[in-house]
């Protein structure tokens, strides 16, 4: 029982140690050339507004498909609103930047 108890204990140990090793990131890589960061922009506005929810879900669905004009149309009405703080404006203007990049990386999706 003693050998058994023992075991269980010395397993425990050594898992603990175990998952413990693992490195943790304390902050995200940039995107790759060509790819286009919308976590930036959904952690800048934690609790949109229904103007700006409706404008993050059109510029979600528009990098997903590479369709670069609409991207841009909504993220010029991010960048046009009165009242955004500057952490706001700088996550758009880099959003902006990344559309841009992504325009000269490569072709856009085919239009349906």
């Amino acid at each position: 029982m003693k050998l058994h108890h023992c075991l269980l204990v010395l397993l425990a140990a050594s898992l603990v140690a175990f998952v413990g090793c693992g490195k943790s990131r304390e902050s995200n890589p940039p995107p790759p050339p060509g790819a286009i960061d919308i976590g930036s922009l959904q952690q800048a506005f934690p609790t949109p507004p229904p103007e700006v929810l409706s404008c993050l879900d059109k510029l979600r669905f528009a990098a997903r498909y590479r369709q670069f004009a609409p991207a841009l149309a909504e993220l010029n009405k991010l960048a046009q609103l009165p009242n955004l703080t500057e952490p706001q404006k700088q996550a758009v203007s880099n959003v902006i930047e990344q559309v841009k990049v992504a325009i000269q990386s490569g072709p856009p999706a085919p239009s349906r």
